[in-house]
């Protein structure tokens, strides 16, 4: 028994993989919950009038939302490649921007986080067009979706083919 194209034993690898993600990033999330608890409770404990606990625990939520997102990206079988790479691009700016706010906001009154933020902000921008440019698929001459990365690889077969049909 196969379901489009895949076998019973690649069917139960595929579960097997998104269920130890799933599992693994539970687990994540569940030690940056008490973790986050434990620094707090010390802080505020220790040294109630300084929020030192907000720098550990945003700089982990960084690391964890780049879990979840990698399980969601995987369980949703999101592909190309490039259309990944976008995705984790976008949730590492948001939540490294947050951290930058945030330390901005109890060190310095001077908005030096717009400085990284901009620049970040247009390679990212970047990036996306680039993915939109080269990696969005369109309606071929035989009705087919096709990149135009696609197209370009096609066609550089064929030049290849070409020159060793020459060659003969």
């Amino acid at each position: 028994m196969s379901y489009e194209g895949f076998s019973e034993d690649s069917l139960k690898r595929i579960a097997l993989r998104k269920v130890n993600f799933r599992m693994a990033v539970k687990i994540h999330a569940g030690c940056y919950v008490i973790v986050s608890a434990f620094l707090y409770t010390v802080n505020l404990l220790f040294t109630p009038m300084v929020w030192w606990f907000l720098f550990p625990v945003l700089g982990w939520t960084i690391g964890v939302a780049e879990h979840i997102t990698a399980y969601l990206v995987y369980a949703r079988g999101v592909y190309p490649m490039a259309k990944r790479g976008v995705i984790f691009h976008f949730v590492s700016f948001i939540f490294s921007v947050l951290f930058m706010g945030v330390i901005n906001f109890f060190t310095y009154h001077v908005l030096w986080f717009l400085i990284p933020t901009l620049f970040w902000g247009t390679g990212l921008a970047i990036h996306f067009i680039a993915f939109l440019v080269f990696h969005r698929a369109s309606v071929d001459d035989q009705g087919g979706l096709k990149s135009r990365r696609e197209k370009s690889v096609e066609k550089e077969i064929l030049k290849m083919k070409k020159r060793m049909e020459h060659k003969e």
